[in-house]
């Protein structure tokens, strides 16, 4: 279905990531030759919210009962975050399209047939006026995909826009995954661990929510004992269609490797290098492409991106090269999939998540 451009084509997205950390918003326009960025809004979570979420990623006593009231106060965010976007715009909820809207995860068990984000898409969209989608990974599990990743095909959406024919994204969130896009050919998966195991650790041992710039990181030095050890693992072996999340790797998978063994500052190092590995293992394998795009909080790791560029035998740049900031990558393809979706557009992931079929995505909520 072809959408027209005009000031009418707006929508919203909101992206809460694997980090647990925030939310992000974008107001967008979107066409099928151009998105535009108009405006967004973040809010960081408080540490106790934020160590909540990420609570609910393991089995606990009265787990359903905190999964619904934590998505209420994620929707409440949510709406006040939209509020003031369109205040600040001049703009009536009547103008906005949709609303692609994803909560944290605090499940993702594709071998399972499930997948789940929290947070209120029923409360946003009666409150906000606006018609919302969520729910974006079920109908791919169902039809044998992994779920994840999704924002592969809005990266080569994006590169479409920008008349570039062959790129590399590589996301680094909680989590890392790669886009590979070459010519018509598009391939994605998860890596492994990004900031993840990054902000465990600092907030274990300093109580901050993540290593700025990586300078904790920087003041350590690598164990290649441990990093051995923890690349041993199979989900690093496993060929693609392929993802993960905190419901694997998480403070219990890492209490494996006795990390009070070693001095803190090197265990953090230790972390940032297996992060590094897993995004140049993955470029190395690549032919004839010669631009990485990096996106996520990840890129604003100064230190990360530094091993990354100085080891990486193709150009890296993060995204605002094609005039998106890397941390509204994904709010924005939440927006592009909440677009797709209230256009009944079937999407294909076969190559990407291993869907038997093409599939519209998403669970559209009227208000």
């Amino acid at each position: 279905m072809q959408i027209k451009s005009d000031k009418k084509n707006l929508f919203i997205g909101i992206m809460s990531g694997t980090s647990s950390d925030g939310l992000d918003v974008v107001l967008c326009s979107i066409d099928d030759n151009q998105i535009k960025i108009i405006d967004s809004i973040s809010q960081s979570y408080s540490r106790k919210l934020q160590m909540e979420i990420i609570e609910l990623n393991s089995p606990s006593i009265d787990e359903l009962n905190k999964s619904k009231i934590l998505g209420n106060k994620i929707a409440n965010i949510s709406i006040k975050l939209i509020e003031k976007l369109l205040l600040n715009n001049h703009l009536d909820p009547s103008s906005i399209k949709a609303i692609g809207f994803h909560g944290p995860t605090i499940r993702h068990v594709p071998k399972d047939f499930y997948s789940l984000q929290i947070g209120n898409e029923f409360l946003l969209a009666s409150r906000t006026k606006i018609k919302t989608v969520s729910n974006f990974r079920n109908m791919d599990i169902a039809s044998n995909g992994e779920g994840a990743p999704l924002i592969p095909l809005f990266h080569k959406y994006l590169l479409h826009t920008k008349n570039i024919k062959k790129g590399v994204f590589v996301n680094i969130g909680g989590f890392s995954n790669i886009s590979i896009i070459n010519n018509s050919s598009i391939r994605g998966y998860d890596l492994g661990p990004g900031n993840v195991f990054m902000d465990i650790w600092i907030n274990k041992i300093k109580k901050r929510k993540y290593d700025k710039n990586g300078s904790w990181a920087k003041s350590g030095t690598v164990s290649d004992d441990l990093l051995r050890r923890l690349l041993n693992d199979s989900f690093f072996k496993k060929k693609p269609p392929k993802s993960t999340g905190r419901d694997y790797f998480n403070l219990d998978w890492l209490n494996k490797f006795n990390l009070n063994d070693f001095k803190p500052e090197d265990v953090q190092r230790t972390f940032l290098e297996l992060s590094t590995i897993l995004i140049l293992r993955e470029i190395e394998k690549l032919k004839g492409l010669k631009d990485i795009f990096i996106c996520g909080g990840g890129a604003n790791n100064t230190y990360l991106m530094d091993e990354l560029s100085k080891r990486c035998r193709i150009n890296i740049r993060s995204t605002e090269y094609l005039g998106i900031k890397p941390e509204l990558i994904e709010p924005a393809g939440f927006a592009w999939l909440g677009c797709q979706s209230i256009n009944n557009n079937k999407l294909n992931y076969k190559a990407i998540t291993g869907a038997i079929k093409d599939n519209v995505l998403g669970v559209v909520v009227h208000p």
